[in-house]
């Protein structure tokens, strides 16, 4: 008696066909007194609201825990602050022969309190510099400007002061094309990684016409992430075998939430800058970068703190709704989980302006300029741009055609400017940078050619979860599914379990259509117009009707119900037991419910007829055989029967078999 999707026309048909397997209890339907049929109501739920589309693409559903490298460790606490970079009048100020060497007077600095950093001492080449302390210390530096002086500004150097006195190198602050599509009213340079310090001195490269005011510095601070994996001395980080890369997530580097999604609202005047990104369709291509910090970081810990500090940075300083990379790798290989939602949905960053939507980008941790990225380094890029683009059927190994969103801080192309390029290329391959580093870009060909590696090999894993693809989309559709759709759930089903499937096809459109038609053809023995399934899809997705209550709400709601079963309050009952129960009422449980409905009204008796155990017992037994194709012992039934009294819903159930090496094998003979 296992029921489908997609219901035949027949009605005697129908009561063999339609899937009744039944998510949960809704609200709209009220609380019913607790008359029972061998138990008593089970408790109302909410229905579930989201709405990823059914393409893998529109999920999120995290990656089981195996998946990841190391322990949950929260959120990394990260503070930022900003002080204004102002030049002293010119008889205020001191001279030296040469501001990048001569010691600066920090006893006499100001300090971020104050607000600024005064640029009061100048040389014989017409540079000016000045320094601030920062008591509470920092690791990272970089400076934003807007959009409206960038004529004006000129470039500048830092270095930084550690605690024991010590100056270190001065680092040019990048003008940064990390940012997002769209048109900006900020520029701001890569961040720099200074180590643990207490003073910045900033000064310009070359002579300084001006120094306009607007400009600002930004120092970022956080704690090192604390566990045992954090502090090794860099070894990639263990994890049990998978189908896809060992990916560290980002409760386990500290990252913090993507600020205020969906609406990300802008933070500190950064205007657009702080948008939401969102999600693409699909994913066509790989940008490679590097983030710009020294190369000397000693552990994972410290790496770790690299990153959080960028993702402060990108939040806080930018005002950007996550840090802009999917991905970031670090030294010895670790793959780094980037803006939330990369690992199994083509999220758009801010790695690349105008080329953000339908890439990934994937950053490597340091400076590749004079130094070359190790082996495992350059395989990890690789690893992870090859899973990504396989999941979306892409072939790294092939050229396209990518098309400028617009030109952004150092971009190349202008709006709806086209350019071919590698599937994998280098963030100066679309903007005017030394990214990913002139010692990393020559090793983009082999990288690519290691990426089509990669993806041939995930596709071959992927290809052997076709079969559940394949189950899943005839047993909750009703339909085959498309070579698209095997080929792109296949890689997830193969990295995630059948359970990422499950959960999306739960909340997409096309089941609760699917769910929608069923229950009326079971129901009211007819097909609903196309204005009419949209209609109960919209007050599914609004949460006021759950999918699996469509049937019984069409039971008290529908007048055209009760004429159907003859107009009379025994017709109606006797339709009640045969379309819940598949049996015929007693004369005296007939005569009961008649007398209940002048009490409880159809609403209270369909609800108590429809949350009996009985009923209960009767739907699980025909998911069981309609996902698995086998009874349920009573023990099984029983258990479920509990459940669904309970807290649970029908739609665990269908996960729950649906997750099963059970289902895997009966998939597996059916195709």
């Amino acid at each position: 008696m296992a029921r489908h999707a997609a219901a035949p026309t027949s009605r005697s048909n129908l009561r063999a066909s339609v899937a009744r397997s039944v998510v949960g209890r809704t609200i709209i339907l009220g609380v019913a007194p607790a008359i029972m049929l061998g138990g008593a109501l089970a408790p109302a739920a909410t229905a579930q609201t989201l709405e990823p589309s059914l393409e893998p693409e529109g999920s999120s559903a995290p990656l089981a825990s195996e998946d990841s490298a190391l322990p949950d460790a929260g959120t990394t606490d990260a503070s930022v602050e900003k002080v204004a970079v102002a030049a002293a009048p010119a008889a205020e100020t001191t001279r030296v022969a040469d501001v990048t060497k001569a010691a600066p007077e920090v006893a006499g600095s100001s300090t971020v309190a104050d607000g600024e950093v005064v640029l009061d001492t100048t040389d014989t080449a017409g540079r000016v510099a000045g320094e601030v302390a920062a008591p509470k210390g920092f690791q990272t530096v970089g400076v934003s400007w807007p959009v409206a002086i960038d004529s004006t500004v000129p470039e500048l150097q830092v270095r930084a002061q550690a605690e024991d006195g010590t100056w270190g190198p001065w680092t040019h602050l990048e003008k940064s094309s990390d940012v997002p599509d769209g048109e900006q009213t900020e520029f701001l340079s890569a961040p720099v990684h200074v180590g643990e310090a207490v003073t910045v001195q900033v000064a310009t490269v070359d002579k300084a016409a001006s120094v306009p005011e607007g400009i600002e510095l930004t120092l970022v601070t956080s704690e090192q992430v604390r566990t045992v994996a954090a502090a090794t001395s860099g070894e990639v980080a263990a994890s049990a075998a998978t189908n896809g890369p060992t990916i560290i997530t980002r409760a386990q580097w500290g990252a913090a939430p993507p600020r205020a999604i969906p609406e990300c609202p802008p933070e500190g005047g950064t205007g657009t800058a702080g948008t939401t990104w969102g999600a693409a369709d699909r994913l066509e291509g790989a940008v490679v970068h590097h983030t710009v910090n020294p190369n000397d970081y000693a552990t994972v810990a410290e790496a770790m703190q690299l990153i959080r500090n960028d993702q402060a940075y990108h939040q806080n300083g930018n005002g950007w709704c996550d840090i802009g990379y999917n991905f970031l790798v670090d030294k010895w290989g670790n793959i780094y989980e980037g803006a939330q939602g990369s690992i199994t949905a083509p999220i758009i960053g801010a790695h690349a302006g105008g080329f953000n939507t339908r890439t990934v980008g994937v950053s490597m941790v340091g400076t590749y300029t004079n130094v070359a990225p190790s082996a495992a380094q350059k395989d990890s890029v690789a690893e992870i741009a090859g899973f990504r683009l396989a999941q979306y059927g892409v072939d790294p190994d092939t050229s396209a055609t990518f098309t400028s969103a617009g030109r952004t801080a150092g971009g190349r192309y202008d709006a709806g400017q086209q350019v071919v390029l590698p599937r994998v290329f280098g963030h100066r391959d679309t903007h005017q940078t030394e990214c990913p580093g002139n010692l990393a870009y020559p090793a983009l060909s082999s990288i690519q050619d290691s990426a089509a590696a990669y993806a041939r090999q995930y596709s071959e894993v992927a290809e052997k979860y076709r079969n559940a693809v394949q189950a899943i989309y005839q047993d909750m559709l009703g339909r085959p599914a498309t070579s698209a759709e095997i080929r792109n759930w296949g890689y997830r089903v193969s990295a995630s379990g059948t359970g990422v499937l499950a959960d999306t096809m739960e909340k997409s459109n096309q089941y609760r259509s699917a769910r929608v038609v069923s229950a009326f053809q079971a129901t009211l023995g007819y097909t609903p117009t196309s204005t009419q399934v949209s209609g109960y899809v919209s007050l599914i997705k609004q949460g006021s009707l759950a999918v699996d209550e469509v049937e019984p709400y069409l039971m008290w709601k529908s007048s055209a119900y009760y004429r159907n079963a003859g107009g009379t309050k025994a017709g109606y009952v006797n339709a009640l037991y045969r379309d819940i129960l598949n049996q015929r009422p007693t004369t005296h449980q007939r005569n009961v419910w008649v007398s209940r409905l002048s009490t409880l009204g159809k609403q209270g008796v369909v609800q108590a007829i429809w949350d009996s155990r009985a009923a209960l017992r009767l739907r699980v037994t025909e998911t069981y055989q309609h996902y698995v194709n086998i009874t349920p012992t009573a023990a099984q039934r029983d258990a479920w029967v509990t459940r669904l009294s309970g807290s649970q819903t029908e739609a665990a159930l269908r996960r729950s078999l649906i997750t099963s090496k059970t289902y895997l094998a009966y998939a597996d003979s059916r195709y």
